[in-house]
C-alpha cells in the first residue's frame, strides 16, 4: 500500500466543522453556562463533573426534536462538505473526534449528506425527560481537556504506520495535536503549538485545510512527525 493511503484524517467538531462552540451554546440557550464554564476553565471543576453539571440544568420542556432543529439552524463551516468529499477522492478516511455530543453532531451530518463519517464523541441520552450525559470515550490514562479522548480515538483508529492529519481549534485538541503528525490548527490550537513549538498549518476555513492538503499531496510532503510517533508508542505502552 502506498504512503497516500495511509493518510488518515481527523477533525473536531465544536469550533471547527461548526462555527461556534454548539456544545457551549446550548446551555446558553436552554441551561446554565456559567458559573459552570468559569470554574472549569479555572481547574475548579473536572470536565466529566461540568458535563453531568451543565446538562443537569437543561430546560425541562428540551425534546430531542426540539435539539435536532436546533443543530440544524446552527452554522456550519461552508467548506466542510467540499473537504469530506475531497478526503473521500482521495481514499482518505475521514473521522469526527469530539468532547462534543451525538445528539447535535449526528443530524448535523445528515443534513449535509455525510452522516456515514464515523463520529467519536460524547453521547447524550435522554431518559425520564431528561438528557443525561454518557462518556464512552473516557481514558483515566490519559491527562486531556476531554471526557471523550480525542488521543485513544485516534490511536484506536489507526495503526502503526498512519500518518495522521489533525484539525482543530480548542483546548480538548491539546493532547492529540501532540500525537499527529500534520496538525491544522486555529484559536487556542495555535497558541498551544506555537508555546509547544508543535509543528502545523495555521488554518481559517476549510478552504484553507482543502488547499494545503492539496499541495501536501502534491510535492509529497506527507511524513510521519517523530515526536508525534514517540508519543503514539508511550501512549500505547500507558493503555
Amino acid at each position: 500500500m502506498s504512503k497516500i493511503n495511509k493518510i488518515h484524517v481527523f477533525s473536531d467538531f465544536d469550533g471547527t466543522i461548526a462555527i461556534k462552540d454548539i456544545g457551549d451554546q446550548l446551555f446558553k440557550d436552554f441551561g446554565e453556562f456559567e458559573p459552570w464554564h468559569s470554574k472549569l476553565l479555572a481547574g475548579e471543576m473536572e470536565i466529566s463533573e461540568y458535563w453531568l453539571k451543565v446538562c443537569s440544568t437543561l430546560d425541562k420542556n428540551l425534546t430531542p426534536q426540539d435539539l435536532t432543529k436546533y443543530a440544524e439552524n446552527c452554522e456550519i463551516d461552508p467548506y466542510f462538505k467540499s473537504f469530506a468529499d475531497f478526503c473521500a477522492s482521495n481514499g482518505f478516511p475521514l473521522t469526527v473526534v469530539s468532547d462534543g455530543y451525538d445528539a447535535y453532531i449526528n443530524p448535523i451530518l445528515k443534513k449535509l449528506g455525510l452522516e456515514h463519517l464515523p463520529v467519536h464523541s460524547n453521547r447524550l441520552n435522554y431518559e425520564d425527560s431528561a438528557f443525561v450525559p454518557m462518556f464512552p470515550g473516557a481514558s483515566e490514562s490519559c491527562d486531556c481537556f476531554c471526557a471523550s479522548c480525542k488521543r485513544n480515538s485516534v490511536l484506536n483508529s489507526t495503526d502503526s504506520d498512519s500518518i495522521i492529519v489533525f484539525i482543530g481549534d480548542g483546548n480538548s485538541d491539546m493532547c492529540v495535536a501532540e500525537h499527529s503528525d500534520i496538525v491544522f490548527a486555529k484559536k487556542r490550537l495555535a497558541a498551544y503549538c506555537n508555546k509547544e513549538r508543535i509543528p502545523h498549518y495555521p488554518y481559517k476555513t476549510f478552504f484553507d485545510v482543502k488547499k494545503i492538503m492539496a499541495d501536501i499531496i502534491k510535492k509529497g510532503k506527507y511524513r510521519s512527525r517523530h515526536q508525534a510517533v514517540l508519543k503514539r508508542k508511550k501512549a500505547f505502552e500507558v493503555e
